[in-house]
Order: structure tokens, then sequence, then C-alpha cells
């Protein structure tokens, strides 16, 4: 592109993540070489989710394959910063003279919007994108997404205070002979978090078989359902895993106190986007020895982005509840310091594409993209 030098977009203050409510502010910069004929310089503000997976139904001869998709779209403005407004036809185009430019821009957001996301088949995206609109020609596209962060306050939840708990239990079975019952109760310190905090899960084992359980695991599940055309499908990702203690046969115990981090990880239920849904459960399974299927038990959590509070304005550490059997001194509730500042961290795993069907082989820009969320460092941060 001799014509074009450079064509970039930039954040002021280089700030790339923006919470609901707010204006996004930047520049589009163009360094031009030689005049362009061109109908405008033009800045398009797009805010959408959009999913797409494909099954197999039938076998053989009579298997198809079936595609479905949705799409939402939350804004989708185009702002003309030199020439002429879009879709204007009378008279001459005018030439964009050789030089360096920097147009500046600003767009207000609303206030319900859904969390940025990238779930591979599946996600919520938000992009700014420069175009030199030149008639009879390809036009000169530039392309920057950002973050946008819905403020999940668990304050606002009435869960996040509560410890989840459940227990699950099984009767193993042995040349038709049925074993004592094995119990496994469970609960975590409270139902509401943050990423950068912790999920402290407890718990108690009561093995009334003769059958060893080797070990005991805990681990956060995201699960991203995904709705199009009557339809959904869904996706699981493993966020944090550690291990605790097992027992052997005829004896009971407590499987330890196993931590859990969250990483940095987008709200539970992406609010405001009907056709993604995000939820997270803490997973606890024994690990019985020999051909038996493990006994698990699962702990429904939510993650937000403002953490809990006490009346004072410290972080709260809420009750773990009444005592588990095997679990001594399981603590009450307990007032814990004023959280860390919050920073923003982005998504484990490398970033997505954001090409889509409205690129052309020539957009430039910055076309790989990761989402930021709300992360709260504890570890550098005094407890005490």
């Amino acid at each position: 592109m001799g014509k074009l030098k450079s064509f970039i977009i930039t954040f002021d203050n280089n700030k790339d993540v923006y919470q609901v409510g707010e204006i996004v502010s930047g520049k589009l910069i163009a360094d031009v070489t030689e005049g362009i004929k061109a109908r405008g310089v033009r800045v398009r503000f797009h805010g959408f989710a959009y999913l797409q997976w494909t099954e197999s139904h039938g076998t053989g001869e009579e298997q198809r394959t079936e595609s479905y998709s949705a799409e939402e779209t939350y804004f989708d403005e185009t702002l003309t910063v030199w020439g002429k407004e879009l879709g204007d036809k009378a008279g001459e185009n005018p030439t964009l003279p050789a030089g360096y430019y920097e147009f500046p821009f600003q767009y207000q957001l609303g206030k319900k919007l859904p969390s940025s996301f990238e779930g591979g088949i599946g996600y919520v995206r938000y992009y700014i994108k420069g175009i030199i609109d030149r008639p009879w020609r390809f036009n000169h596209t530039t392309k920057c997404a950002f973050t946008i962060l819905d403020m999940y306050d668990l304050n606002k939840e009435k869960s996040a205070m509560t410890p989840s708990r459940n227990q699950n239990s099984k009767t193993l079975c042995c040349l038709c002979c049925a074993s004592g019952l094995i119990e496994l109760q469970t609960q975590t310190d409270r139902g509401g978090y943050c990423p950068g905090e912790s999920v402290l899960v407890k718990g108690s084992l009561e093995n009334n078989s003769n059958t060893k359980i080797t070990k005991t695991s805990a681990r956060i599940i995201q699960t991203v359902t995904f709705y199009a055309s009557g339809r959904s499908t869904s996706r699981l990702h493993t966020l944090s895993s550690a291990v605790g203690l097992g027992c052997r046969g005829r004896t009971s115990g407590n499987i330890g106190e196993l931590v859990l981090p969250i990483p940095a990880a987008p709200p539970s239920g992406l609010r405001y986007c009907s056709i993604i849904n995000i939820t997270y459960v803490a997973q606890v399974r024994a690990h019985i020895s020999g051909p038996h299927m493990d006994l698990e038990v699962y702990l429904p959590i939510k993650i937000g982005s403002i953490p809990l509070t006490t009346p004072y304005g410290g972080s709260q550490l809420s009750e773990y509840g009444p005592a588990i059997p095997g679990v001594p001194d399981y603590p009450g509730a307990a007032a814990a310091p004023l959280p860390p500042p919050p920073t923003y961290a982005a998504v484990t795993g490398g970033g997505a594409s954001i090409r889509d069907s409205s690129d052309s082989k020539f957009t430039r820009g910055q076309l790989t993209f990761a989402p930021k969320y709300m992360y709260y460092d504890w570890s550098q941060h005094p407890q005490n």
C-alpha cells in the first residue's frame, strides 16, 4: 500500500479496557505518502455477539451436517472524521493530501452491555475499525478490539456470602455383592468470588466399604453454553485444580483444605447476552481404587467483578456455616483486610483472531485479541 505508510488506532492514555457507561476515546492515525482519492475517512464502532457450530446427524449415506449460528448487535455506528458523510453521493470526491493525520474520536458506551468474551465457537466482541472509503477500489482498513466490562457486584448477589454445600454417596458392587456406603460431604467457604481470590473447599469422607479411596481432587469448571435455532451446545474448561486426601476402607476423615485460585475470567451469567451463558462450579471428586466410578460432588459458585465488602468497607470472608463431620476447627465468619487495588489481567491461552467477514486480506491493525478482566492480586497485598 504505497500511498499509506501507516494506518493505526490508538486509545487515549493507552486505555483498552472500559467499563459500561464510559466514553471510549482515541485517535485514528494515518501517514499518507501520496494523495488518496476518497469519499471520506471513517471510524466504525461495533459491538456484537456471534456464534456458530456444526453437528453431524444420522449415519452412513444418510449422515448430514447441520450448521447453527446466532448473532446479536449491541451497537454499530460509524463516525466520519474527514470528507463526505457516509451515503453522500453529491459532487466530486475529495483527495486526502499527503501528510500525517491524527483524527480524534469518542464513543459513549451504554450501561447494559455484556462483558467481552472469546470462546472459540462464540464470542462477545467490541472493536473499532478505521476506514479510508475509496470509490471503485478496495478500502484501506485498520482494526483494533478492546475490552468492555459489565461490573458484576457480588455485594448485590444474595448467595455470594452463603457457602455452597453438597454431598453425594454410592454403594460399590463387586461380584453381585454390595459393600458399605461411601459418602462425600463438601462445601466452599462462600458462594461468590472475584479473579485473584481463591475458592477454599473442605469436606469429609465416610468410607464404609472395603475399597480404598486413593485421593480426592477439586477443580473449578467454567461451562459456556451457546444457544442458536432452539438448540444449545456447551464447552467446559478447567480453570484451576488441587489434590486432597483419601482414606482407607472402613475409615473416615477429612479431605484437607483444597485451594483453588481463580484466574482472569469473565463474570457469571454474561449478563445482557441472550445467546451465550457462563456458569462456574467447584467439582470435588473421590477417586475410588479399582474398576469403580469415582464419586463426584458439584458446588455452584459465582464469579464477579467487584468483591464482597463488609459494612465498614473491608473485604469479607464469609462463614463456613455448620461444622462438617470429621472436619475439626472449621472456621466461622472473619473480617479480612481491604482488598488490593484491582488491575486488569488477560485470559490465558493466547489471543483469538478478530478477523471476520467484514474484513479483507488488506485489513491492518491488531488482529489478535485476548479480553482482560478485573483481577485482585492478593499475593502482592498484605492480608494480616
